[in-house]
């Protein structure tokens, strides 16, 4: 432990070995459960395909309402709604939340049932597009045919999202000399044929072929496709100046009156009528087609309203324009609630094709439980210089425990990003994959913090950078695996924007305590501290050829000036740094598809006191005694492939 370690800390680390489990908090302290077993006083059903159902009705097995709406509006605390399976095209609006967690109100799918609430219609009456120049056929040289619908107003519930820019809040982010603008303003309906997207464009003409146009008059940022690495071309939409017609030229030119076209009419499609409701339970629904726009405001697809004392299990959250679900306050402008946001538990959920964030949550959201999720292909908006981006992004989070999840393929966007006065969360047993890109790309990103956080137990492939630890100190980061990061592992920033709102100064990043982790396939270097103020220990490199033609591991000092650059020996000769560490060869493959891993290990390492506060290993297990760097205590001598799905 360095000697910059402050006593308080050491109080915490202490605490912490008496009762350490995957829900001890880096405190030392258990994390808060709430829940109790779920008791309901009064049984209310949905079916909208059952031909007696009837929103006039009893709400009975046998009588049941038609939508979800029409229940939202009569439960009451400590009663719930059973949904039949089906399609439900609505804006679900509770009317109130339960009082306490022995009487929560519950929206729950039927066994076995699939139920998908969609903020879309599906629309008809295409014709062919009349009064508009589309261009050539690249490839047939013939003039392009494309198909109008002008929009009815009627269809929208709330605004017309055709007619509404993605960014209309807070612009202050937006980075207007380099950044592809059109992103922003962008449109924020989506069009959808047989399920699948119709990518965007800006000028009718280019319903003909690929665009070459910069996308902004002082650089040469050009269109590209939003959708093409995960989902079948479907075709493209262009959408007239006021946002009441659109046109649409599908693949293969098509007529769309064989195909299923679906047009997003909402921004949310669960949101509490009243603001600051409680102890609501949703469970096993699927979530699809919001038109709502960048944060912030933080505006979720789904959104507790700035409540507290929410459940979401099992349900999915697909194919937001830019939130799936929000937990938070919703602005930073917000006032604040009667009660504090958070107390929520989001487990067993999909996040799956949002544009900007997987799950939200701005304003304080304390006591936060994130677990056995599966977070992938978010960040399709390509709008990280905005900087709200993250398969999970949250602000001023306090006592988060975020573990056993799948984070995978997310572009243009941070695994997760906890931003600004972050304190007592912890980050256990995640699998982090596949996260590329050049702008806020890293997996786990906390920025401006000062109090006690942890990153444990993860596994980290095939990404731009791992950890980044920005204007913030005092984080543990211990047992964790880097394979085959294209920059580095753990890297660290300071003096970004100038002094933090939170506290008034820009920390220099230091008491990080990075201890028994494995770094291999480094592309720049393993860890970069900022200063000499950090330690490092029981860390384990895998030796390859480095940038420079040197031996790895590449371990970097920043400051001060000119940065100092290390191997292995030199890291312990100058600052006594991993003098318990070790170089090895190490070989791995990791399907984040059918989440397997291939680890072979040879090293001399030996294993040695576990870190205070961490008893656990990557799937939860308890670990006694010394112990081997990495997540499996079983480096030296587990199974040569083995499942890496921490759910």
């Amino acid at each position: 432990m360095n000697r910059y370690l402050s006593c308080g800390l050491f109080a915490l680390l202490a605490v912490s070995q008496v009762s350490a489990s995957s829900s001890t908090l880096p405190n030392g302290a258990e994390f808060p459960s709430w829940e109790k077993p779920l008791h309901f006083t009064h049984t209310y059903y949905v079916n909208g395909q059952a031909s007696n159902a009837d929103d006039n009705g009893p709400g009975t097995e046998q009588h049941p309402f038609r939508t979800i709406s029409r229940a939202a509006q009569i439960l009451k605390p400590g009663e719930r709604v059973v949904i039949a399976e089906g399609v439900y095209r609505e804006f679900i609006r509770p009317a109130r939340g339960g009082t306490g967690p022995d009487a929560m109100i519950s929206y729950e799918a039927a066994p076995g049932a699939k139920i998908v609430v969609k903020g879309s219609r599906v629309v008809t009456g295409w014709r062919p597009s009349k009064g508009w120049n589309f261009g050539i056929d690249p490839v047939t040289h013939k003039p392009v045919q494309a198909w109008e619908l002008p929009l009815d107003p009627a269809l929208f519930d709330g605004y017309n999202p055709f007619e509404v820019d993605n960014v209309l809040g807070n612009r202050y982010w937006i980075r207007y000399a380099e950044d592809n603008m059109a992103t922003y303003f962008r449109r924020r309906g989506l069009v959808f044929v047989d399920g699948h997207p119709l990518e965007p464009v800006e000028l009718s003409t280019e319903l003909a072929g690929p665009s070459q146009r910069s996308m902004n008059f002082f650089s040469t940022v050009h269109w590209s496709p939003l959708f093409e690495e995960f989902s079948p071309y479907a075709g493209k939409v262009w959408i007239e100046s006021n946002g009441m017609t659109l046109h649409i030229r599908l693949a293969n030119d098509d007529d769309p009156s064989r195909h299923t076209i679906e047009i997003t009419t909402q921004e949310q499609v669960f949101s509490p009528l009243e603001r600051c409701q409680s102890y609501i339970r949703v469970k096993g629904i699927t979530f699809e087609h919001a038109g709502n726009g960048f944060p912030v405001p933080q505006r979720g697809m789904v959104s507790t309203n700035r409540g507290n004392h929410f459940i979401f299990e099992d349900d999915t959250f697909e194919w937001a324009n830019s939130v799936g679900l929000d937990i938070g306050n919703e602005d930073w402008a917000a006032s604040r609630p009667p009660e504090p946001v958070g107390f929520d538990v989001i487990r067993g959920n999909t996040f799956r094709y949002c544009g900007i964030e997987g799950l939200g949550g701005t304003g304080g959201p304390q006591d936060t439980l994130v677990e056995r999720n599966l977070f992938e292909w978010i960040g399709w908006q390509d709008a990280a210089m905005m900087s709200e981006s993250g398969g999970t992004k949250m602000h001023v989070a306090r006592h988060l425990l975020f573990r056993h999840n799948v984070v995978r393929h997310i572009r243009h966007a941070n695994g997760i990003w906890l931003d600004i006065g972050n304190a007592n969360d912890r980050i256990t047993g995640n699998l982090f994959a596949d996260i590329p890109g050049h702008v806020n790309p890293h997996a786990v990103h906390i920025e401006g913090s000062e109090e006690l956080n942890e990153i444990d137990n993860n596994i980290f492939w095939k990404l731009t950078g791992g950890i980044l630890i920005r204007d913030t100190n005092n984080v543990i980061i211990a047992y964790n695996l880097f394979l085959d990061c294209k920059e580095v592992g753990v890297d660290t920033v300071s003096g970004i924007n100038g002094p933090r709102p939170i506290f008034g100064h820009t920390n220099d990043v230091h008491n990080l305590m990075v201890y028994g982790n494995i770094c291999a396939g480094m592309g720049r270097s393993a860890i970069e501290f900022n200063n000499g103020r950090n330690e490092a220990d029981g860390n384990l490199y895998g030796v390859a050829q480095g940038p420079f033609g040197f031996g790895s591991p590449y371990l970097r000092v920043k400051f001060p000036e000119p940065p100092e650059w290390d191997n292995l020996k030199s890291w312990r000769a100058q600052r006594g740094w991993d003098k318990n560490g070790a170089e090895g060869q190490i070989t791995a493959s990791l399907d984040p598809d059918k989440l397997t891993l291939s680890l072979k290990v040879k090293s001399e390492i030996k294993p040695v006191a576990a870190w205070k506060s961490i008893d656990t290993d990557y799937y939860g297990k308890p670990v006694a005694g010394d112990r081997l760097p990495g997540p499996f205590p079983d480096l030296l001598t587990g199974p040569a492939v083995r499942s890496i799905d921490p759910r």
